[in-house]
């Protein structure tokens, strides 16, 4: 919404600093998001045009004689447009700023020398035209000598406010000023209207569709002449990004932008029957628009049609090409009418029209303030473009819509605030965004919430314009009264998965937050069954049209975004949730947290600086997490058809597969453009088993020993297969047992493979001797053999 400060200005009765309101707007939760000069200018005057005739030296050149009120002066113009004798025009002297900095002076044009130069409406920074110079008219009310900027109020500061969609009625400039007055403790000045009468027969309408347009007013105007606006008015649209049209268009738009109503001129001389009805449309039936589209509408829609059926505009959205005011155009038809949000929002989004008009009427219009608007228009329009009022005013307003009445308690404000607001000031504060709050004692207020402000329907909405009012940034931090002491404030997902995104951040990995929406072709790379895919109805586009199943494709791609970026060395971790359907679930769409981390480029521990991540790498961040989760998991080979067929394994915890981790598969890698094949590992971390109680020993009092072990072993049997005997076998005494190597070089038997364990003896009540040790690592060693085929290196 852009926002003239000039305009502000005249409706709050207070001197207004831009720099405090645009911050105090922004505090009250109307963001002014970006601030702008309009026609930043200085030094141009009004200018009668005295003669004028060709230069000598060009012919697209002429000297054009001027008088300021100060005497006669020759200037250059290359304008084709210049007006006759007695024409006024703008004229920048020596010394003039126009907008971008350029300050004038007097420069010689083929010979003659030009003081300044007659401006065009671009080089005022006033439009974009460039087809000449800007030519004044009498109803400009502009004498030579004038200062242009000082009688026209320039420059201006035209802010662009974000309005949320539900304060429509800041989307007018007396609902913004409204909110300026509230916060300054100043007047609202508003304009006044005069009390049009007339004797003549009310304006000629039927309400057949009173769900879809619960008010409709009309007035009828006659004897007008359309002609361009003055050039005030042309300037206050153009700040504001409206291309002016003609008075009587421009005067909708500036009581739209006035009051957030949109309004309608037909002309009355092209409607059938000489009035109109509201309707609902036909299905199939087609309506050309004011854009020359021809639009195919259905039974939702409220048309306006006149008195003999035909359809001339789309209620709340567009009028018809059919009945728009044109330069010959005598009598108008004035429509101001409230039409239901949710019917005007379904039509402009199927229609794909999003007007200025669609934009406040799905949000919301002002009911009670049709007629007064109306009146408003006619006036405004009898002002610039002449004519009487042709009709009485017609106000079809079968069911009228109430204000709201809401109780309010002075003490539940304070109770949701903190901090104690005295009554009084309640009232006052609500008083001043036209809320009128009634003490009824007993500790209630009974307020009248106006129709301008659908979004004020409970007590606690009250409140929340209480201390938007009274300034968040005045609010005290205190603690809420509490009448039992505080209960755990997070559940047990929120605490795993806190204790998840520690561990890994402790492994040095980055933390990411991918997008929950992935597109069909990323998740087909990775499998999976397409029927537990949940579709989003609506989305954005194709890449975003399915909630994730997995959280790697989001790793995938942030990995391919720093490759882009020549950043191959990317660590990263995501904890969050995946999406599946389940058929015969009573909640068909279940969301599971999951844990996932991705694993690129070179390593940077200590102990392998510089060489490349892999799966042993992973294989410890995994268990690290577990740990830290207080779980072990057990690993088991696996076949995902994403993963590497080689390095790839499944995570077992007591019995269960809570995961997988593997290197991408090569096809995979391709298919995603990542080069090099991450490393990846994925956890359901609401299929981990509840924890068990962390048990604190003793530290040891006694030294350990430890014994190596080196043999040859067929190459099929794995390191899983292996511990299982050694576990089997082992004496309580064998307190720890871990692999250090597994050689695959070329210096081994065919079909075997080298493997180093290291197993270490301790006991609690004494230290071991030499011959103890040796004893029962003997014992383990013959065992081991007894059961599997080894070789002793």
């Amino acid at each position: 919404m852009k926002v003239s400060l000039n305009w502000l200005r005249e409706l709050v009765d207070a001197p207004l600093d831009a720099d405090e309101v645009a911050n105090r707007l922004t505090l009250a939760g109307l963001e002014v998001e970006a601030r702008e000069k309009f026609a930043p200018l200085s030094g141009v005057v009004v200018a009668r045009v005295l003669a004028k005739r060709p230069h000598p030296d060009a012919a697209k050149l002429s000297l054009v004689d001027v008088d300021d009120g100060r005497g006669k002066t020759q200037v250059v113009c290359g304008a084709q447009n210049v007006p006759a004798a007695g024409g006024l025009v703008l004229w920048a002297r020596p010394g003039a700023t126009l907008p971008g900095g350029i300050t004038l002076g007097e420069k010689p044009v083929r010979g003659i020398v030009s003081p300044g130069m007659l401006c065009a409406e671009d080089e005022l920074g006033l439009g974009t035209s460039h087809e000449g110079i800007l030519i004044l008219s009498p109803a400009d009310g502009l004498e030579p000598g004038d200062d242009f900027a000082k009688k026209l109020g320039l420059p201006d500061e035209v802010w662009e406010i974000n309005v949320t969609p539900n304060r429509p009625d800041c989307l007018g400039h007396v609902g913004v000023a409204r909110e300026v007055a509230a916060l300054l403790g100043a007047r609202l000045r508003l304009p006044s209207v005069p009390a049009l009468t007339s004797s003549a027969p009310p304006a000629k309408v039927e309400l057949a569709d009173a769900e879809g347009c619960p008010r409709y007013t009309a007035l009828v105007v006659e004897g007008v002449t359309v002609k361009p606006s003055p050039l005030a008015v042309r300037l206050r649209l153009g700040a504001l990004g409206v291309r002016a049209i003609s008075n009587v268009v421009d005067a909708t738009n500036i009581m739209m932008l006035l009051w957030s109503q949109p309004l309608h001129a037909f002309d009355l001389d092209k409607l059938g029957g000489g009035g109109v009805l509201v309707r609902r449309a036909r299905a199939g039936e087609k309506l050309m628009t004011l854009d020359d589209q021809e639009r195919t509408l259905g039974p939702d829609d409220v048309v306006i049609a006149d008195a003999d059926g035909t359809g001339v505009a789309i209620g709340g959205v567009m009028g018809g090409g059919g009945s728009e005011v044109s330069s010959a155009t005598t009598r108008l038809f004035l429509e101001s009418a409230h039409f239901l949000p949710s019917r005007v929002r379904r039509t402009a989004k199927r229609l794909g029209l999003h007007t200025e008009a669609a934009h406040r009427f799905e949000r919301g219009t002002d009911p009670s303030n049709c007629a007064h608007v109306a009146r408003h228009l006619a006036a405004t329009i009898m002002g610039v473009a002449g004519g009487k009022l042709g009709s009485s005013l017609t106000d079809a307003y079968p069911r009228p819509i109430a204000p709201v009445l809401v109780t309010l308690r002075p003490a539940r404000t304070d109770a949701l605030l903190g901090f104690t607001t005295k009554i009084d000031r309640q009232v006052s504060l609500l008083k001043a965004i036209g809320i009128d709050a009634i003490d009824e004692g007993a500790g209630t207020l009974r307020a009248l919430v106006p129709t301008s402000r659908p979004d004020l329907t409970r007590e606690v909405d009250l409140i929340e314009e209480i201390a938007r009012l009274h300034g968040y940034d005045h609010v005290p931090a205190t603690l809420p009264p509490l009448d039992s002491p505080p209960g755990p404030m997070r559940d047990a997902d929120d605490v795993r998965n806190d204790a998840a995104r520690d561990a890994l951040r402790g492994l040095g990995l980055d933390e990411v937050v991918t997008y929950g929406f992935v597109g069909p072709e990323a998740l087909r790379v990775f499998g999976g069954d397409e029927k537990r895919w949940v579709r989003v109805t609506n989305p954005l586009r194709e890449e975003q049209s399915i909630m994730r199943t997995t959280l790697v494709p989001g790793l995938c791609a942030a990995l391919a975004r720093n490759l882009a970026r020549d950043q191959p060395d990317v660590r990263i971790f995501e904890v969050g949730g995946i999406f599946r359907m389940t058929p015969g679930h009573p909640n068909p769409a279940e969301e599971r947290w999951h844990a996932a981390a991705l694993l690129h480029g070179r390593a940077d521990g200590w102990l392998k600086p510089g060489t490349a991540v892999d799966f042993y790498d992973l294989k410890g961040a995994v268990e690290q997490l577990l740990e830290a989760l207080g779980h072990a998991g057990e690993w088991q080979a696996s076949k995902q058809p994403w993963l590497h067929p080689g390095i790839q394994a499944e995570i077992h915890i007591g019995g269960v597969v809570v995961g997988y981790a593997g290197q991408l598969h090569p096809a995979v890698t391709r298919a995603l453009s990542l080069g090099a094949a991450p490393l990846v590992f994925e956890l359901d971390l609401q299929a981990l088993p509840a924890a068990s109680a962390v048990v604190a020993m003793e530290l040891p009092r006694f030294p350990a020993v430890a014994r190596d072990l080196s043999f040859y072993i067929d190459e099929s049997v794995t390191a899983r297969a292996i511990r299982e005997v050694i576990d089997g076998a082992r004496d309580p005494l064998c307190v720890g047992v871990r692999v250090l190597e597994e050689y695959r070089g070329d210096k081994r038997p065919a079909g075997k493979k080298g493997m180093l364990w290291s197993f270490t003896y301790r006991a609690p009540d004494r230290t071991l001797t030499d011959a103890e040790v040796q004893k029962l690592h003997d014992e383990l060693v013959a065992r081991l053999a007894a059961k599997m085929t080894i070789e002793r290196r």
